[in-house]
């Protein structure tokens, strides 16, 4: 078969839809098909600690900190004009994730990758076509994709991954939650026939809540929205590190096909067994918790860092799998000026990297630079080839 033709077969291949039953995710023949994966972070949200960005503005030329999605496309527009700026984010879009890397994702042993977006990018002339891109490489190589909200209208916390730091306001600003109810069913139009989306996650880390309560009237809407346009694809919902025993059941709401997410960090870790002995204390609470709720769980972000390594990493993907759990590691790649992140990325660079400056690089100084992300410049972690294989 030549080249040419194992890619147009590929290509051609349809993903099978997925649906909840029970704890687990299953095919139309009822095969449980768990989601083992990978977040794309700093793609459409770039985060600035994990990208190769000068911060520190220049003092007294009317510059603010570099933080942020925001502050970040704020000051090149406002150095460079808007059609440069929109060229520039183009560049860093179309060189941090490329159609290759879905086939290296899909090598490494995984079936998903977990896909965070803002919704602002919905409001962008061919916003939602970088969404429909990434499904359409997800699927030539049979992966799935787990579409998240990572920053809601107003934010959803003050933290910077939402798009702009220090702002929270789709709490208290009713407006934003029908503008997230609204962005959710625009999204649900166009994937709802598109078995390659297997879950819409519906926010990301919602810790600006004021308390569980207003998180479930919220996921409430939410959901109520989503049910109006595809009543049928799985919905994550996400505890916002209040406690899995926080968040509602969905039978007593009403809500159907849904599942929770949990992310897992442990900063404070002195040791990478420190990791792996957490995990193996929590999984019994967590697994009654999650029979008491009859639904499937999935730890959307995870890290071993710090003290990371690639035997502990190995055991604690074989715990998360022996739990029956789905997952998604954070992350496919680190960019720093300094070079590797520990095992923060797969990928990353090996030696240091001249970073790109905002407020002094002209726009071909930016987009040459952003050769440098393209993942067939960087390195893969030492040991990770096989580490998440079953």
């Amino acid at each position: 078969m030549t080249a040419f033709l194992a890619t147009l077969l590929l290509a051609q291949a349809t993903m099978a839809p997925l649906k909840i039953k029970g704890q687990d995710f299953v095919d139309p023949s009822g095969r449980v098909v768990p989601l083992r994966g990978v977040n794309l972070g700093g793609w459409l949200v770039e985060e600035i600690w994990m990208t190769p960005v000068v911060r520190e503005a220049p003092q007294g030329e009317g510059f603010s900190e570099v933080k942020d999605h925001t502050s970040l496309w704020n000051t090149v527009e406002k150095r460079l004009g808007h059609d440069a700026m929109i060229r520039v984010r183009t560049a860093w879009r179309d060189k941090w994730i490329q159609a290759s890397d879905f086939k290296r994702i899909h090598d490494l042993g995984m079936n998903h990758v977990r896909l965070p977006f803002l919704a602002s990018l919905l409001d962008e002339p061919g916003g939602m076509n970088w969404l429909k891109k990434a499904v359409g490489w997800a699927k030539q190589n049979g992966l799935y994709v787990v579409l998240d909200m990572h920053g809601t209208p107003g934010g959803q916390s003050g933290e910077h991954h939402t798009g702009e730091e220090g702002r929270n306001r789709l709490w208290f600003d009713v407006e934003n939650i029908t503008k997230t109810e609204e962005a959710w069913q625009k999204l649900a139009k166009e994937f709802r026939g598109e078995p390659t989306v297997a879950v819409y996650d519906l926010m990301n880390e919602p810790t600006g809540v004021p308390n569980p309560a207003m998180l479930a009237l919220v996921y409430n809407r939410l959901i109520q929205a989503v049910r109006k346009v595809d009543p049928d694809k799985p919905v994550l919902i996400d505890d916002a590190y209040r406690g899995f025993e926080t968040t509602p059941h969905a039978n007593v709401a009403g809500w159907t096909q849904v599942a929770y997410s949990l992310h897992r960090y442990l900063f404070d870790a002195k040791s990478a067994e420190e990791h792996t002995e957490r995990l193996k204390k929590d999984l019994p609470r967590i697994k009654e918790l999650q029979g008491y709720r009859d639904a499937p769980v999935y730890i959307g972000e995870f890290n071993l860092e710090p003290h990371g390594n690639p035997q502990v990493l190995r055991e604690y993907v074989q715990g998360l799998d022996g739990a029956g759990f789905s997952w998604a590691l954070w992350t496919y790649k680190t960019v720093s000026p300094n070079g590797p992140m520990g095992q923060w990325g797969i990928f990353s660079n090996p030696g240091p990297k001249p970073a790109l400056n905002p407020f002094k690089d002209s726009e071909a100084e930016l987009i040459a630079k952003l050769d440098q992300v393209k993942t067939e410049n960087l390195k893969m972690a030492p040991g990770l080839t096989d580490v998440f294989r079953k």
